[in-house]
C-alpha cells in the first residue's frame, strides 16, 4: 500500500511524538514515578526541558503549522537527545537550518573520469538511487546487474531483485540501514519525482521495505566494510566510503577498497 503524503508540518510532529516516547524519563534525569501511564516522556517535560511553553510545543506535535525557529528547534532536538541523523531529519521536515549543523564536505571535480581512473568498484548514485556512471570493477562486483544504457535503481537491486540477498552479506541488516539512510534523506522525495515514484512501488512490492519505512529510523550514511559473497570470486571485503559531490550533494560517489580480513 502506497504511504499517504502527509504535510512536512504533520511529518514534523510524528516524528517528535515518536521520539518523545521513545526516551525515557531516566535518560533525562527524571524520576518515573508509579502513576506514569505516557510511554517515554510527557509533552510538558519536553517543552519544560526545551524552554518553551506546554501549549506551544503540544500544537507543535499535533502538526499545526505553527512557526518554529531555529534555536528553539535546536533546544527541542537537544531535549530529545537525537543523534546527528535524527537532527538533520528534523530540520529537513522544518525545511530550516541546524544552527548545530557542521559544513559538508565536497569536491568538484570530473567525477566520471574519476570513476574511471579507480583500480577498486566505484559508482555515482544520483537522488533516487541511480546509479549513473560506475567502473568495470563495480560491474564485475555486482555480476552484470550494471549495464550500459540503463539507469539501474540500488533501491530495487537490495528489495526486489533476488541476487541482491544472495550477493550482500547480511542482508537484513543492511537492507535495514538502508531505508534508516533513506529516510533520513527524505526532504528530497517531494523534489524527485523519480525517488517518490520508486519508494510507492517499494512499499508495495516489499514488505520487509514497508516494514522498516513504517518505523522512521533515521541514519546517517557512513562507510565501513561491506562484505559480499560473489558467485565466481567468492567472499569479498571493502571498506566502502561515500563522498558527497558538489554542486548537488544529494549525488554520491561511492568507493569499495579491498580489505584482506582473515577468517
Amino acid at each position: 500500500m502506497a504511504e499517504k503524503h502527509q504535510d512536512p508540518a504533520k511529518q514534523l510532529g510524528e516524528f517528535l511524538r515518536l521520539r518523545r516516547e521513545q526516551l525515557s524519563p531516566e535518560r533525562v534525569g527524571l524520576i518515573k514515578g508509579s502513576r506514569r501511564r505516557t510511554p517515554g516522556l510527557r509533552r510538558e517535560e519536553v517543552a519544560q526541558l526545551s524552554y518553551v511553553s506546554t501549549t506551544w510545543y503540544t500544537w507543535l506535535e499535533q502538526g499545526r503549522g505553527i512557526a518554529v525557529s531555529p534555536r528553539t528547534l535546536s533546544s527541542i532536538a537537544t531535549a530529545l537527545q537525537l543523534s546527528q541523523a535524527e537532527r538533520d531529519y528534523l530540520f529537513s521536515l522544518a525545511e530550516l537550518t541546524d544552527p548545530l549543523n557542521p559544513v559538508a564536505l565536497s569536491f568538484e571535480p570530473d567525477v566520471k573520469a574519476i570513476v574511471q581512473r579507480m583500480s577498486s568498484p566505484c559508482y555515482i548514485m544520483n537522488a533516487a538511487w541511480q546509479v549513473v556512471a560506475w567502473n568495470p570493477q563495480a560491474a564485475a562486483l555486482f555480476s552484470g546487474w550494471l549495464k550500459d544504457g540503463q539507469a539501474p535503481n540500488m533501491l530495487e537491486f537490495i528489495f526486489i531483485n533476488p541476487f541482491a540477498r544472495q550477493l550482500v552479506v547480511g542482508w537484513p541488516e543492511r537492507a535495514q540501514r538502508i531505508v534508516a539512510e533513506l529516510r533520513a534523506e527524505s526532504i528530497h522525495l517531494e523534489k524527485s519525482t523519480p525517488l517518490r515514484a520508486t519508494i510507492d512501488s517499494l512499499l508495495q512490492q516489499s514488505e520487509e521495505f514497508a516494514q522498516w519505512w513504517q518505523k522512521h529510523h533515521v541514519i546517517h550514511r557512513e562507510g565501513g566494510q561491506r562484505s559480499f559473497q560473489h558467485p565466481q570470486q567468492g567472499l569479498l571485503h571493502y571498506q566502502q566510503t561515500t563522498w558527497q559531490l558538489a554542486p548537488d550533494p544529494t549525488t554520491k560517489l561511492v568507493t569499495l577498497i579491498p580489505l584482506f580480513v582473515s577468517e
